[in-house]
């Protein structure tokens, strides 16, 4: 009897050393990440130049026009706002005309700068740091200070911040609307709640959907929670209008394709919610391939990037590399097989970008090839301003190519 006693403490002593040891490798997992994608968005401007590109017949099909080089050891990152280019630093923002003219300036320091862009909205917030700031077609239009440091944000397209925070014993979620007035704030316990992966807001600001990972029990849990922040909400405890919860499965990715359509991706499946008062799970889709890619830019599509089988899973009819695209109710519109892994992919509701090495493909709604590109050099970002212009950012140049 005494023991079977010592067994069991001796195999509870083992499962809580599991447990712990997990807890920090995702931890260590959640801050590579960060990392990487600070490392993979830097970039300053520096000169201008411009140069052309033809194919072989002669003919232009591809115009390359070189617009700056940069130091890759300067923090920066660019993206586009409307038929501009916005420029952010560790020292500041700048919205930019294509021809290297800057519109207007916002200075600001920020040691881990991370951009967002979304429809009218621009925002910067300072990973690691207590700053954040969203602006306009004329600049600023807030800023926030946090009493904690700053770990996730989310911006919606009508302008409202959503920023996860770093306390002492877990984490604070506030929740800001257009004016830069407070929402909501919400404490989370480590202990009790886990770890934040992903937090996104809806279009209009109303809703947030967080999803967090909890190892203190004897599995991994993913947590979904959605909170109600407009009039619907005002009757829930804590603004919580749903909870849902998820053993073993990491759900890392989500995005709301409009302000009532939730869907969150997981390892190894995607579900789709249908979020109004309160959420309700709509449909769910199980995935035989790992994802190497997500890209959920569009309002009513989406795409997926999927490499090898599951374990367990035989993945037979799935030969290969495949880039496939999504509508609202799950079902897929299109798809493309490469033959390499994919290690980009942007997706808009009109155009995917599927990059393998220095080659990218641009993919109709259909997920037929329209173009190929190669690039002499590695690109970081290959980004649409619409279904013929493209801002590359490569790592020694930002660059409009010209695909006809």
């Amino acid at each position: 009897m005494e023991q079977s006693k010592v067994d069991k403490m001796r195999e509870k002593k083992k499962q809580k050393m599991r447990r712990k040891r997990f807890f920090w490798l995702l931890v260590m997992l959640i801050a590579v990440f960060g990392l990487w994608y600070q490392e993979n968005h830097t970039l300053n401007i520096k000169a201008v130049f411009q140069s052309e590109e033809k194919n072989q017949e002669g003919t232009e099909s591809k115009t390359m026009i070189p617009l700056f080089t940069y130091d890759p050891l300067d923090c920066a990152s660019f993206g586009i706002y409307e038929k501009d280019i916005i420029q952010s630093t560790k020292d500041g923002i700048k919205r930019l005309t294509i021809d290297g003219k800057t519109l207007w300036s916002y200075a600001y320091f920020m040691n881990r700068p991370f951009l967002m862009i979304h429809d009218a909205y621009i925002g910067v917030v300072d990973i690691g740091g207590n700053k954040a700031a969203v602006l306009g077609d004329k600049g600023e239009i807030y800023t926030i200070e946090t009493l904690y440091p700053i770990l996730q944000c989310t911006l919606s397209q009508q302008g409202s911040l959503a920023i996860v925070q770093q306390t002492t014993t877990g984490h604070q979620i506030s929740v800001y609307n257009k004016e830069g007035h407070v929402l909501m704030d919400h404490i989370t316990y480590v202990e009790k709640d886990g770890q934040p992966i992903n937090i996104v807001l809806s279009p209009d600001g109303d809703q947030l959907v967080t999803s967090y990972v909890d190892t203190n029990g004897s599995e991994v849990l993913s947590k979904l929670t959605f909170f109600n922040m407009g009039d619907g909400g005002e009757q829930q405890v804590d603004s919580i209008s749903g909870s849902y919860h998820y053993p073993n499965m990491l759900i890392p990715e989500g995005n709301f394709l409009d302000n009532h359509t939730f869907i969150a991706i997981g390892d190894e499946k995607m579900i789709s919610f249908n979020v109004d008062i309160n959420p309700v799970e709509y449909w769910s889709n199980v995935f035989s391939h790992k994802i190497r890619r997500v890209s959920m830019e569009g309002n009513k599509s989406f795409a997926l990037a999927f490499g090898d089988p599951l374990a367990g899973k035989d993945g037979k009819g799935e030969e290969g590399e495949v880039t496939r695209i999504y509508n609202k109710q799950g079902k897929m519109v299109g798809e493309q097989f490469i033959q390499s892994p994919v290690d980009y992919l942007y997706h808009t509701d009109h155009i995917t970008i599927v990059g393998v090495g220095r080659t990218f493909y641009g993919l109709n709604t259909k997920g037929r090839v329209l173009w190929d590109y190669t690039a002499t050099k590695d690109i970081k970002a290959f980004l649409p301003f619409d279904n013929k212009n493209f801002l590359v950012v490569s790592t020694e140049q930002v660059e409009i190519v010209q695909i006809k």
